[in-house]
């Protein structure tokens, strides 16, 4: 693990092949395929209901920008399915999660499944940098109080695929951030240096808010690329944020999801940890009414 945080540490990104087993992410596949068609149902042309969201975009200009077709294929999770939605904390990323934002715990912020089809639309992006709609104030430069956003991948990734092209913070220390927010070439011409982020199903690219970054088209005919996009950040670092799980706390998909987790996975997406004051007889018996089938051991 060592060498993925001091990888990000430098460039401000890693990918992590394979981090998550390929079986675990196989038994989601019928799942994720509840919420999305599959690549051939959209090659197919046939416009049905699942779809007709995905038809008739029609081919780009070839022009980096962003585009709403982009981002047909984004849902909110939890998606209803637990063998799906249960990636979003699993503990092989929490793992990477906790050595790239130590010390102290991560709380999960954001969780969305993402599903991109060749022909669906042009998805090249300009290169640019997401801490404009995740953080209220610019990152530190030293990595202090960072967040840490990942792309957990659900079929393989390649440059076919439209794989996320990401630029080593070596080479974008000394620009004034607001070149970075959308790139403009300067003394240093980033999309030379943009590398291709491959990997097998299960592999994760981890990057932060200030890493230069963008989408690219998908050029392998009938292909499907499925992900999760997901962020966290570190305990108490209330300036970083997205989705705030609480507000959709009636919802049957956050109820089954937030039952089938573990103390730690709780942890993770923002419960009092063991220990907390907010714990007592009181609030434990109130939260297993409201979670019949919780595990509460690790808090008692």
């Amino acid at each position: 693990m060592r060498e993925h945080v001091d990888h990000f540490d430098e460039h401000g990104w890693v990918l992590v092949p394979s981090l998550v087993p390929r079986a675990d992410v196989e038994a989601a596949l019928p799942g994720l395929f509840r919420v999305y068609p599959t690549p051939e149902e959209v090659a197919s042309g046939v416009s049905t209901e699942r779809t007709a969201p995905f038809l008739g975009a029609g081919g780009g200009d070839g022009g980096r920008r962003f585009r709403g077709e982009q981002f047909t294929g984004l849902r909110e999770a939890p998606t209803g399915d637990l063998a799906l939605d249960r990636l979003c904390v699993h503990h092989a990323v929490l793992d990477l999660v906790d050595a790239l934002l130590a010390p102290g715990p991560a709380l999960l912020y954001q969780a969305e499944t993402f599903a991109k089809y060749s022909g669906a639309g042009d998805y090249e992006q300009p290169l640019h940098v997401d801490e404009t709609n995740h953080t209220l104030v610019p990152p530190r430069r030293d990595g202090r109080y960072r967040q840490v956003q990942l792309f957990l991948y659900l079929s393989d990734v390649t440059v076919a695929r439209g794989a996320t092209r990401v630029v080593s913070k070596t080479l974008t220390r000394d620009v004034p951030r607001s070149d970075l927010w959308f790139h403009r070439s300067g003394a240093v011409r980033l999309d030379e240096h943009e590398v291709a982020a491959e990997g097998p199903m299960g592999s994760v690219l981890a990057y932060s808010a200030d890493t230069v970054h963008r989408g690219s088209a998908m050029t392998e005919p009938g292909a499907g690329r499925f992900f999760f996009n997901l962020a966290y950040r570190q305990a108490g670092v209330s300036w970083n944020g997205a989705l705030p799980w609480p507000r959709r706390g009636i919802d049957p998909a956050v109820h089954e999801w937030i039952q089938s987790l573990d103390t730690r996975q709780l942890c993770a997406i923002g419960f009092p940890p063991p220990g907390h004051d907010y714990w007592d007889e009181e609030t434990l018996a109130a939260t297993a009414a409201r979670y019949p089938r919780l595990d509460l051991t690790g808090f008692r």
